[in-house]
């Protein structure tokens, strides 16, 4: 997917530069993340200039055609695991599709064989020897110090990574901060490919945006600042009060990326989503949290001073780097790019413009003619001779009215003359003498009393601001002390219900207790009486028990006691012959211990 993006960029480029020799990326190396030139067969590579437009086509559609896209977006944004972070930025960047088999060797060895590189010809960019300028020199041990990565052979590579790339690209050269960028890359991957992804996010990401005209940073410092007028009106009506500037906060900001303005882990974080994006919009809507997250203290602020160094205080501190990728990334998401763009093409041409007159007049500055060269013939021309414009006089009402006739004020006041250019004919350089001692004197004179009202306009001013500003403060100090005796009674009136609150809570704590122990109580008495019932019913089971057993034995007495009744009846009839009386009549002849016995045996 990234790699179909870097050959669109490369085609259309290809197609708005009819002399641009076309490239073909080599095969990728094997330290690459991924290839999408191999999982891909069918996307080959340009042939030539007339299937431009039909592989341009190609590619947008392959790249729109990616269902996982989302997902792996969600997966971005909530952090991508240090371990593979370097091979992923590689993907993003697509390095597979701008890698030059021997490009990055080619630059390099033109320090080794004396020839003359890309970038040499740029004197402001890098000397004239292949070295890299002073300042880069500078910067190397600035560069993350302390580093164990980036030590003598670190700073080396450092040195040689900045070095091509200013080669490779002379407009842009070696700029500040662009040892940081190429530092984190170093920090992450070999040193071609830290090359390869330098390249394409200073000439893809922020193309225009470190040149020499610095084009496309001012116009996006234009872009943040209707932004937060949109958003924040409050926060921007205070920054304007105070004299404040979005750009003197967010300008370093986005030329360094972030880099040393944000935690190390947050900054990791934004450029996760910044090069998954492959756009810049990722910087305004971090601008734009941030603004979110701290906008609060800043209208606290009393002084310029004081909130430019609170936001970069408090952005320093930005550690929940989660809270921030997810505010910019949820909170923001109608600033996307083709809003950005719109918003561009609407402030680039004041950028120009500003740019050109800047540019006039200092062309017009630089010039060398003399006053005598531009003078007209004064005699004959109705028009006057020299004119000072409002901006200029008012320029020269703030020095001091007590030099008017030293030289440096008449130098000064030569280079604010406007003059017509020109010339017919030389007057009499008498005449020309009298005539500028004349008009000198009158514009001292002009200047003099100008001087004068500005002070006098001044010092009333001043004292109108202190009025005001008094009057302001006496009527902020009532309202403060109205709201602060508004606060005390509503303090006291809050104590007073807190008081209320605590004694009910405590007779409610109380009666809770009370309802606690005759719960506990009442708990113990039925665990007595469950206990008092298990123990009589098991007296009653054993009772039960014995009262049957009695009740067996009793049948089983009955049962023997008329079984010998039978056998005792039997048996005496049987020993008597006859009949005999009643056996319950003993006869005579017994004796009494044999009725005894029988009488016994009887109730046995």
């Amino acid at each position: 997917m990234m790699s179909l993006r870097v050959k669109k960029k490369k085609k259309q480029s290809s197609a708005d530069e009819e002399n641009t020799e076309d490239i073909k990326p080599s095969e990728d190396s094997d330290d690459e993340f991924y290839d999408v030139e191999k999982v891909d067969p069918s996307e080959g590579p340009v042939a030539d200039s007339t299937n431009a437009d039909s592989g341009t086509n190609r590619a947008a559609s392959q790249e729109g055609y990616f269902p996982w896209k989302e997902e792996l977006e969600c997966l971005v944004r909530g952090g991508l695991p240090m371990a593979l972070r370097g091979e992923l930025w590689q993907a993003f960047v697509g390095i597979g599709a701008r890698r030059v088999k021997g490009y990055y060797e080619s630059l390099l060895g033109v320090v080794d064989g004396g020839g003359d590189s890309k970038g040499s010809d740029s004197p402001t960019k890098e000397c004239g020897d292949g070295k890299p300028k002073a300042s880069q020199d500078l910067d190397l041990p600035r560069t993350f110090p302390g580093h164990p990565a980036l030590d003598e052979d670190g700073r080396n590579a450092l040195r040689r990574l900045l070095t091509a790339y200013a080669r490779h690209n002379p407009s842009v050269g070696y700029c500040q901060a662009m040892n940081f960028f190429a530092g984190l890359l170093l920090l992450l991957m070999s040193e071609e490919n830290a090359f390869w992804a330098l390249t394409g996010i200073m000439d893809d990401y922020f193309e225009g945006y470190f040149s020499e005209e610095m084009i496309e940073s001012q116009v996006d410092q234009l872009v943040l600042e209707e932004l937060v007028r949109e958003k924040f009106p409050k926060l921007v009506n205070h920054l304007d009060y105070l004299g404040v500037q979005v750009a003197w906060v967010a300008g370093p900001w986005f030329l360094s990326i972030y880099m040393n303005m944000l935690p190390w882990e947050t900054v990791l974080r934004v450029w996760d989503v910044l090069l998954f994006d492959g756009n810049r919009v990722m910087l305004f809507r971090t601008a734009l949290a941030l603004m979110e997250l701290y906008g609060p203290a800043l209208v606290t602020t009393k002084d310029a001073g004081d909130a430019v160094t609170l936001l970069q205080s408090l952005a320093g501190s930005t550690f929940d780097s989660s809270q921030l990728v997810l505010t910019a990334c949820m909170g923001y998401q109608a600033v996307d790019e083709a809003r950005l763009q719109d918003l561009r093409n609407k402030h680039r041409p004041s950028v120009l413009s500003s740019m050109e007159n800047r540019a006039k007049g200092l062309l017009a500055w630089r010039s060398t003619n003399g006053l005598a060269s531009k003078l007209y013939n004064f005699k004959r021309d109705t028009e006057p001779l020299v004119s000072i414009s409002t901006e200029q006089l008012n320029d020269s009402t703030d020095g001091d009215a007590n030099q008017e006739t030293s030289s440096g004020n008449i130098d000064d006041m030569y280079h604010g003359l406007t003059v017509n250019t020109e010339i017919d004919s030389m007057p009499d350089p008498k005449d020309q003498v009298i005539w500028l001692k004349v008009e000198l004197c009158r514009l001292l004179e002009e200047r003099r009393s100008a001087v004068l009202r500005a002070d006098e306009l001044e010092t009333a001013l001043m004292e109108m601001v202190k009025q005001d500003n008094r009057r302001e403060l006496s009527a902020k100090v009532e309202q403060l002390e109205q709201e602060l005796s508004e606060l005390r009674q509503s303090l006291s009136d809050k104590e007073e219900q807190e008081q209320a609150m605590l004694q009910v809570l405590m007779r409610v704590e109380q009666e809770q207790k009370v309802t606690e122990d005759a719960r506990i109580f009442a708990e113990q008495d039925a665990a007595a009486q469950k206990f008092a019932s298990h123990v009589l019913q098991e007296k009653y089971d054993e009772a039960m028990a014995s009262l049957a057993q009695m009740e067996n034995r009793a049948v089983m007495a009955e049962t023997m006691l008329e079984a010998t009744l039978q056998y005792q009846s039997s048996h005496q009839k049987a020993q008597l012959p006859s009949p005999s009386p009643s056996p319950r009549t003993p006869t005579r002849d017994a004796s009494p211990g044999q009725v005894n016995q029988d009488s016994s045996q009887e109730f046995q």
